[in-house]
């Protein structure tokens, strides 16, 4: 247990997940700003720029406090490994 959170707490898998959590974030913000209530037809709302724009955002924080996580996580088994 301890060398799978010794291996998803690498430096390089944490950055990793901040800065694709970021990037999604980023373009769903984008997004929400591009898209127009008024041109999507309401029988498609599952393909309508809101709704792909906030699924965008949560994925892009969820991807961001993982890497918090991981980061905080990383902290503590520094000390463990050998």
């Amino acid at each position: 247990m301890i060398d799978v959170l010794t291996y998803l707490s690498q430096r390089s898998i944490v950055v990793a997940l901040a800065i694709i959590g970021a990037l999604l974030v980023t373009a769903g913000s984008l997004l929400a700003k591009r898209g127009t209530p008024g041109r999507q037809p309401a029988s498609t709302p599952e393909k309508s720029p809101r709704v792909l724009s906030h699924s965008l955002t949560v994925l892009g924080y969820v991807l961001t406090i993982t890497s918090i996580v991981l980061f905080i996580v990383a902290g503590f088994v520094s000390n463990l490994a050998p």
